[in-house]
């Protein structure tokens, strides 16, 4: 049984956040009908007057943005008392996903569609710093949570920023204490982790850091913790690109170092004249790189998943008892927690059915699903699994959008980003109650990631060369340690003794090589004791 919201028919239920809850749905109008995501404002906060009142006034403002590197904003209403934001569906991945699963299968992006994608998220970002309001007047819009998370890959080779449906505009009263962070640590520029005022350019480092990552498969800015990682995004020691991958063609390495830049003076002057850097490098290249290009390589990477969504009637599926009052924080529905600040946020490719039981609640704000391992009623509705991507993200996550200018930075609402839910494995009335016991498997290996500050560093392992920091060093479970050494010139070479058990990563923080003492000149002996007379 569908559930009906005023004119749209609620199909799935893809995340909860701090803000609301998010569903695929299906609009119904005069003679027409599409699919929309619907994010539904929780009653909680409805009833708090001075977020309200921030929501709309900074929704109405983003929902005059429109470009073909933007999501879209389609409509901003009140159904039964609700709250509601209805944006434009999109069936893709995000850049985080789209990198790791063409990894997994051995087909990492080319160098020419990684051009392609950040050259077109450079355009969509170039039009929304240049917006002006309905006076003329330049709004000066900054996103400040440029991300993988942020960028979303359509399968038709469309690239589209996300997460600009909360903004602020250089003529709004609410302001941010100076010195406030809002974004992912590990994307943010220099200025930004310092607290400073932020312009567009900020934004080009954040979508420098994305490019440099997808280019060299390694993290840039990555610590063991959030003051870490802050640490290392003020110090920005960025190591070229094709200093961890060697293929890389020349001439790379000087656009992406421009972008990422210590200084905004050092970058490009927007973000418009780093995507013709770009576009003018490809084309010297003579690359792949088109939006067919790309269209063509998500086909064959993503043929499966394409072929599965194909089947609209899978979409049409709704818990009979979904909660539409929940206030469920984003943990909720299988939902895994996150990590480091913003790690696995605003990210969701598998959707599924919510569960048939409510789910476990472990901890204030940690619930467990336990509907995949429980016998469903015999009279519920079986469920198939599915796949539709590229949805969840464009609600997920933190909504960053800032101004510049003044003395300050602007505020905006608190957003708690969501997470992606897990599958949950279908099964007919006819399936046992019993859950299967997992097969005994052989132990996987674990990633350990290995940084240093400064980066750059040599690696190796038991004298073996393993590359230069940061790298990744397969270890495995039960194994002794073994001996890490890290040299880099003009510091003094670190071994320190690590095992899989140090998983995720370690840090190291170089010391500089003390200099030498000058060494002292020999003295002459007096002339006296050379035996010669002077003097009378």
């Amino acid at each position: 049984m569908a559930v009906v919201f005023g004119k749209y028919e609620l199909l799935r239920k893809i995340a909860s956040g701090g803000m609301g809850q998010v569903f695929l749905a299906r609009e119904h109008g005069t003679g027409f009908e599409r699919l929309v995501v619907l994010k539904l404002i929780l009653p909680h906060l409805a009833e708090d007057e001075e977020f309200l009142e921030m929501f709309l006034e900074e929704a109405r403002l983003v929902a005059r943005l429109t470009h073909p590197n933007l999501i879209t904003i389609l409509d901003l209403t009140e159904i039964e008392g609700r709250h509601c934001l209805a944006m434009e569906y999109v069936q893709g991945e995000d850049v985080r996903r789209l990198d790791r699963f063409a990894r997994k299968q051995e087909r990492p992006l080319p160098v020419g569609l990684v051009v392609r994608i950040i050259a077109d998220a450079a355009a969509g970002l170039s039009y929304a710093h240049g917006a002006r309001d309905g006076h003329g007047q330049p709004l000066m819009l900054v996103h400040r949570d440029v991300s993988p998370q942020n960028v979303l890959v359509g399968f038709d080779g469309g690239v589209k920023v996300i997460d600009f449906g909360v903004a602020k505009a250089a003529t709004s009263g609410q302001q941010t204490a100076t010195g406030v962070l809002k974004g992912k640590y590990p994307y943010m520029s220099p200025e930004q982790a310092n607290g400073m005022a932020v312009d567009g350019r900020s934004d080009q480092f954040a979508l420098g850091v994305v490019m440099w990552e997808l280019l060299t498969g390694k993290r840039l800015f990555k610590g063991d913790t959030d003051l870490m990682t802050l640490r290392l995004v003020r110090d920005c020691q960025v190591p070229p690109p094709s200093q961890l991958n060697p293929k890389l063609p020349p001439g790379l390495d000087e656009v992406v170092l421009k972008a990422l830049a210590p200084t905004p003076e050092g970058r490009y002057t927007d973000c418009a004249a780093f995507r013709l850097a770009l576009e003018d490098w490809a084309l010297n290249l003579r690359l792949p790189s088109s939006s067919a290009h790309l269209a063509a390589y998500l086909r064959e990477l993503y043929a499966d998943r394409i072929a599965t969504e194909a089947d609209p009637s899978k979409l049409d599926q709704l818990a009979e008892d979904v909660d539409l009052d929940s206030q469920s924080n984003s943990s909720r529905d299988g939902m895994p927690t996150s990590g480091a600040r913003g790690q696995a946020a605003s990210r969701a490719s598998k959707l599924v059915g919510p569960p048939s039981r409510p789910p476990t609640r472990v901890g204030p704000e940690k619930t467990r699903n336990t509907a995949a391992l429980a016998p469903e009623p015999p009279k519920r509705r079986a469920w198939v699994p599915f796949v539709v991507g590229g949805v969840a993200m464009v609600m997920g996550g933190a909504a960053v959008l800032a101004v510049r200018g003044g003395s300050g930075t602007v505020t905006q609402p608190p957003v708690v980003a969501t997470r992606p839910s897990e599958e949950v494995q279908g099964r007919t009335p006819e399936t046992p109650t019993r859950p299967t016991p997992p097969e005994n498997t052989a132990p996987q290996p674990v990633r350990l990631m290995v940084t240093s500050e400064p980066p750059g560093a040599t690696v190796q392992v038991a004298g073996e060369e393993r590359g230069t920091t940061p790298v990744a060093l397969p270890l495995m479970p039960g194994e002794p340690s073994v001996a890490l050494t890290l040299a880099l010139n003009g510091y003094e070479p670190v071994t320190r003794q690590v095992s899989a058990a140090d998983a995720p990563g370690v840090e190291v923080a170089l010391q500089k090589r003390a200099a030498r003492p000058a060494t002292q000149p020999k003295k002459t002996p007096p002339a006296s004791s050379l035996g010669i007379k002077t003097g009378r």
